[in-house]
């Protein structure tokens, strides 16, 4: 009987590479997948694989004084304006008045998107550091 996922315990000292189940590759879900989207968590040590139908990517991540609907306001008009595929996000606030929000996205044509990206991150009210780095196919740790 199919199950809706499948496991495996991997001896990942004695073998880093980690092959995909063959069933990956052939589901019609995933029928325009480009690429793959790989998110290593420092802390915790977990790591996310998620199918891209886009081209490249990138990580933001807004340090600011808090998570507010302006902010999120902000966001959701830059993926929808800029055909944004949200693939990720996460956020803390470690402190009374400062968090931290980070976004994963795919994109086509993200190197022309940069600069106005870039642009309306810097607009955002609040906002005390922000990091763009773009993920591309071929480029790894």
């Amino acid at each position: 009987m199919a199950g809706l996922t499948k496991g495996m315990i991997a001896d990942v000292k004695k073998k880093k590479a980690i092959s995909l189940p063959e069933d990956f590759f052939n589901n019609p879900e995933l029928k325009g997948m480009r690429a793959a989207m790989v998110i290593y968590f420092e802390r915790s040590g977990e790591i996310r694989l998620i199918p891209m139908m886009r081209e490249g990517g990138a990580r933001v991540r807004l340090e600011v004084e808090k998570v507010n609907p302006a902010l999120m306001q902000t966001m959701t008009q830059l993926f929808k304006q800029h055909d944004l595929k949200v693939l990720f996000t996460t956020g803390f606030c470690f402190e009374e008045n400062r968090c931290v929000y980070e976004v994963y996205f795919a994109a086509d044509e993200i190197r022309e998107k940069e600069p106005t990206i870039r642009e309306t991150i810097e607009s955002i009210p609040g906002l005390y550091d922000a990091e763009f780095e773009l993920l591309e196919i071929g480029v790894e740790w």
